[in-house]
């Protein structure tokens, strides 16, 4: 037993000194040159070749992180953007009905004298039956309802990378047995080789390390995404409902405006259809809105029919042709210019429009009386212009024609001289290019709010009484009896006006006589000195003014010479105190005026 131990550590002591040996034989090798490394080489078994395996994707060069995880990666970072509906825009029932109710735009301040002649073509007037019978047409609602588009695709299912990596290996050809002292030789001869497969070792560590960071990131990315696209698809749900609920309310909101203009154009309908003037007038408006006449002519007219005696009067608002500009148009290479037309031309033209226009509107109207209630038509037109005298803007009739309903319908209107018809029917009219104030043939307007009732006061006075000594407002009542009396064979109407907004018009007679009736001015003076001339021109311009046909002034007093020679040549009667007198004992009132007894009680 003592013999083996001390064999065992015999060998060790040589094995620790052969190993020292070998140690100190490496060091001179390296230090003293190739003949030392040869036998160090030698003792490590480098002949034999043994080299280290190491997987590509462990080397340096080697990148196993896969392209398509990075594209996953910023997929994942930036989610798509939801598709969000937007409502469609309301639509409005909209139609041609409004031009019922419309302003009326206004004429333009130009006029081409070619465009005269249109004003006799009984085509351009729109017939209304039909535009109104389309109205009430129930139309469906022309956008369609919002539709959803699909869901929102959701984010690629990302699964947890694991790369396949191999192993590195290598089998140094160490010694065994009892030679394995000389191992030290082999691992010192194979140092590369060990050193390139620790490293490979250590990469794979490293990338394994990575791939593990990168998962826990993109899987953290993944959470997010899938939460975005749930958000994005609730987005898009509630932005599907808010286009449907829009798209309902106003779907709502134009079939209520249909039903509205529907019961507006049966409401017109129905007012057209209307018995008596009630019909004629609504249509004879309509017509008017509707009418497509040069852009010149103004829309805006008014009409009254009297039914005691069948007269139509529509008193429409004519051009004022002194502020017209003239153009014409020219035919040239190039097309057609607009240039200005000659003196004489403007004469000609300006010398057809009144005319014209007159006698479109008289047939218009006897076209739109479906009943056949008028006999008799008076058309007056009317113009604001520049008074040269004053400079004041001032209204005054330019044109007025009555005739009987079948000289009216006798006319082939598209065909006939305008002027020569006009005057055969002894149409009045201004023939100037300047404004010449007429007073209208039949004007009955008895739609006035200066009116006040009347009072009655020839029933309550004495007989002989002073006339000049009575209260000035009982006065104006006593004219408007006596007049009423006068006129009682025709069915004239007398109306007092108010005190305070007389405008010079202490009363009005409306008389619808077609020969020697329309609206006269009356104005009441109880006077006990002579009566100024001045009153008698504001008489007139009274009657310019209110368009009316005559004007009477009466007075308790007289006029001077001045006066009876303004009214002269004027459509004025002067009635003093003595005429006064003598036309209230035709009608079986007997007073008296005493101008000094009237002074010594005023």
């Amino acid at each position: 037993m003592n013999i083996l131990a001390g064999i065992v550590i015999g060998l060790a002591v040589i094995g620790v000194v052969l190993y020292g040996a070998a140690l100190a034989l490496t060091a001179l090798a390296e230090g003293v040159g190739d003949g030392c490394r040869s036998i160090v080489e030698l003792l490590g078994r480098k002949g034999r070749n043994a080299k280290a395996v190491v997987p590509k994707e462990l080397t340096d060069a080697g990148n196993p992180m896969p392209k398509v995880d990075l594209d996953k990666a910023d997929f994942l970072k930036n989610p798509p953007t939801p598709f969000i509906i937007a409502a469609p825009a309301p639509t409005i029932f909209n139609t041609r009905i409004d031009r019922l109710t419309a302003p009326l735009a206004e004429p333009t301040d130009e006029i081409d004298i070619g465009s005269i002649g249109s004003l006799l073509d009984m085509t351009s007037f729109i017939t209304y039956e039909p535009l109104l019978s389309s109205l009430l047409e129930k139309h469906a609602y022309p956008v369609a309802a919002p539709q959803k588009p699909g869901s929102i695709p959701p984010p690629p299912i990302w699964t947890p990378w694991m790369p396949k990596l191999g192993d590195p290996s290598f089998a140094p050809p160490h010694y065994s047995s009892w030679l394995s002292f000389l191992n030290g030789f082999v691992d010192n001869a194979h140092k590369s080789e060990v050193d390139k497969f620790n490293n490979a070792i250590a990469r794979k560590d490293e990338i394994l390390a990575d791939c593990s960071t990168r998962n826990k990131e993109i899987e953290s990315l993944a959470e997010k995404a899938k939460v975005d696209h749930q958000k994005a698809n609730a987005r898009l749900d509630a932005a599907f409902a808010s286009a449907t609920m829009q798209y309902e309310k106003d779907k709502k909101t134009f079939e209520n405006a249909n039903a509205v203009e529907i019961s507006k154009a049966q409401g017109v309908l129905e007012t057209l259809a209307r018995p008596a003037d009630a019909g004629l007038l609504a249509r004879i408006d309509l017509a008017l809105r509707m009418a497509e006449l040069p852009s010149f002519v103004s829309m805006e007219g008014k009409s009254r029919f009297d039914e005691t005696s069948g007269i139509l009067i529509h008193e429409h608002k004519f051009p004022d042709l002194s502020e017209i500009r003239w153009v014409k148009q020219i035919e040239l290479k190039s097309g057609a210019v607009k240039k200005p037309a000659n003196q004489k031309e403007c004469k000609e033209a300006a010398a057809k429009i009144y005319p014209s226009l007159t006698l479109r509107l008289a047939a218009e109207t006897i076209r739109l009386d479906t009943d056949g209630i008028v006999k008799g038509v008076a058309i007056n037109g009317w113009a604001d212009y520049t008074e040269k005298s004053t400079g004041q803007r001032k209204r005054a009739y330019c044109a007025s024609l009555f005739a009987n309903k079948e000289q009216i319908a006798s006319l082939n209107i598209s065909s006939l001289d305008p002027v020569a018809a006009f005057s055969s029917l002894k149409g009045m009219a201004a023939h100037s290019l300047e404004i010449t104030p007429i007073a209208p043939i039949l004007r009955l307007d008895m739609t006035d709010p200066r009116f006040v009732d009347a009072k009655e006061i020839l029933a309550k006075m004495a007989e002989g009484e002073n006339l000049a000594a009575m209260d000035w407002e009982d006065f104006e009542h006593l004219c408007r009896e006596l007049f009423e009396r006068a006129f009682t064979g025709s069915g004239a109407e007398v109306k007092v006006t108010q005190a305070s907004r007389d405008q010079g018009v202490d009363a009005v007679i409306f008389d619808p006589d077609p020969l020697r009736g329309g609206k006269i001015i009356v104005q009441a003076k109880r006077y006990t000195n002579t009566v100024d001339v001045s009153v008698v021109r504001d008489l007139y311009g009274a009657v310019i003014n209110e368009g009316a046909t005559k004007g009477i002034l009466v007075t308790t007093s007289h006029y001077g010479p001045e006066s009876y020679s303004f009214a002269k040549d004027k459509p004025l009667t002067l009635l003093n105190g003595r005429e006064l007198l003598g036309l209230l004992e035709k009608h079986g009132y007997k007073f008296r005026i005493n101008l000094a007894e009237a002074k010594g009680m005023l």
